[in-house]
């Protein structure tokens, strides 16, 4: 189970999910492209919406990833490597972290980021 809730307002992404969710997540961010339903959620609180898909792509000529919304899809698109290091902070989380922390994905604190990418907080459903 997954979901992506945003914030219009700073343009903040939370993903959250079970611990077997986001190591799956991981797994498929290694393909070259795909995408994953959400699970619906009707009170997204603190933020405004929750976005129905997770769609990712890989792009060979680019080395970095971008992570940005487009209408109620969150868009992952980058190079192998980048993308693999975004697997590797989702799987690693997943793998380690206790289930009341979270975690942090931006530009400039992971050079494997684009600029232009919203900033995505990992977290486990709770």
């Amino acid at each position: 189970m997954l979901q992506v809730l945003h914030s219009g307002k700073t343009d903040e992404l939370e993903l959250s999910g079970t611990r077997r969710g986001l190591l799956a997540l991981g797994q498929l961010l290694r393909g070259k492209a795909g995408n994953v339903h959400l699970s619906e959620n009707r009170h997204p609180f603190p933020y405004e919406r929750a976005l129905s898909e997770i769609a990712f792509r890989e792009h060979p000529e680019r080395n970095t990833a971008s992570i940005v919304t487009e209408g109620s899809t969150l868009m992952i698109e980058g190079g192998r490597e980048a993308l693999n290091l975004l697997a590797d902070r989702i799987e690693g989380f997943a793998s380690e972290a206790d289930a009341n922390h979270h975690g942090h994905v931006d530009f400039p604190t992971y050079d494997y980021i684009a600029p232009e990418s919203d900033a995505l907080v990992i977290a486990f459903t709770g």
